[in-house]
């Protein structure tokens, strides 16, 4: 079974372990802070965090998603630096962190949903749609360049993406409460 986990994993296994920890570090650090309530400390307790996740670089499974078994350390940290200020009245109760944490971890799964909405009704419009709003947002192209670009006024890109926007978040609603019947 060992050579069975070694075939999976990548040849540079520190390597791509530091990919996947540098990718993933505002994700730790806001998760971190959101916990904290946004503690001065949540620097210190992300790199507590990310020695910690070196020290057990072995146990990482590569076919298994990191962020989730990153937050895990996260939070273990978080609770360790809670227990240690615990005389300070203004810490929250372990319960409460559990609360904030859950919280933290449905709105991510909110998002998702929200996102997996969005990208279906961006599927569903019209090319010349999509691609003014491929360039404006994903390209970051400013509104006077696609006007100059379009020929057109930048007022006039500017109320077609109004529209466009109008019309995706109608989708998504729309969608979202198709999924949740």
């Amino acid at each position: 079974m060992a050579a069975e986990k070694q075939e999976r994993d990548p040849p540079d296994r520190p390597g791509e372990f530091v990919k996947l920890l540098t990718a993933h570090q505002r994700d730790l650090y806001a998760y971190i802070n959101t916990l904290l309530v946004g503690d001065a400390a949540t620097a210190d307790v992300l790199q507590d965090t990310n020695l910690d996740l070196w020290k057990r670089l072995e146990d990482f499974d590569f076919d298994r998603p990191f962020l989730p078994w990153a937050y895990g350390f996260a939070h273990q940290r978080v609770l360790a630096y809670r227990k240690a200020r615990s005389r300070s009245r203004l810490v929250f109760s372990d319960e409460v962190v559990q609360l904030i944490s859950d919280a933290y971890f449905s709105d991510l799964v909110s998002a998702d949903i929200r996102l997996s909405a969005l990208q279906t009704c961006l599927d569903k419009l019209e090319v010349n749609q999509s691609q003014l709003i491929r360039d404006r947002y994903l390209g970051r192209v400013s509104v006077k360049v696609l006007a100059a670009r379009l020929g057109s006024t930048a007022s006039q890109i500017s109320a077609r993406l109004y529209r466009i926007r109008r019309t995706l978040a109608k989708c998504v609603e729309t969608t979202l409460a198709a999924e949740a019947r």
